[in-house]
C-alpha cells in the first residue's frame, strides 16, 4: 500500500491546525509546508467534507479542526483523503488467491487499528 501526496501533504498541514487555538490560514501552512496553494486548497475541500476541519471568512479567517485534536485519527484523515483503503480485491477468485486473502486481510486490519490508534494530540 502507498499513500500519495494528498495523505502526506494532508496530514503535515492538518498538524498546523491540531497545534494552534486560532484558524490558520492555508496561505500559511502553504509557505512553512512548501506545498502548492492550490493543491493544498483541494486538499483542505476534501478534509472540510469529511467534517475534520471547519473554515472561517474574513481577515481573521482560516482553518480550525472541527473538534479536539485527541478525537481525529489518522486513519480518518487519510480515508477522506485517500478514499476506502482497506477493500481487498483478489485479481481471481481461485483456490490460490482465496489460501493467500486471509494474510493481506490480516495485514490490512494491522494497518487500520495502527492508523485509528494515533490521534493527531498524539503527533504534536
Amino acid at each position: 500500500m502507498k499513500f500519495s501526496t494528498k495523505a502526506e501533504y494532508g496530514l503535515r498541514a492538518i498538524m498546523h491546525l491540531a497545534d494552534s487555538d486560532e484558524p490558520v490560514s492555508l496561505a500559511s501552512i502553504a509557505k512553512i509546508e512548501n506545498i502548492s496553494l492550490a493543491y493544498l486548497e483541494r486538499i483542505f475541500a476534501m478534509l472540510k467534507k469529511a467534517d475534520l476541519i471547519t473554515s472561517f471568512k474574513g481577515v481573521q479567517g482560516g482553518y480550525i479542526l472541527s473538534k479536539p485534536a485527541n478525537q481525529v485519527n489518522v486513519a480518518e484523515i487519510v480515508q477522506a483523503l485517500e478514499g476506502e483503503l482497506y477493500k481487498i480485491d483478489c485479481a481471481e477468485c481461485n483456490v490460490t488467491c482465496c489460501k493467500v486473502h486471509p494474510v493481506w486481510q490480516k495485514l490490512y486490519e494491522q494497518i487500520d487499528s495502527t492508523l485509528n490508534s494515533i490521534t493527531l494530540k498524539d503527533l504534536i
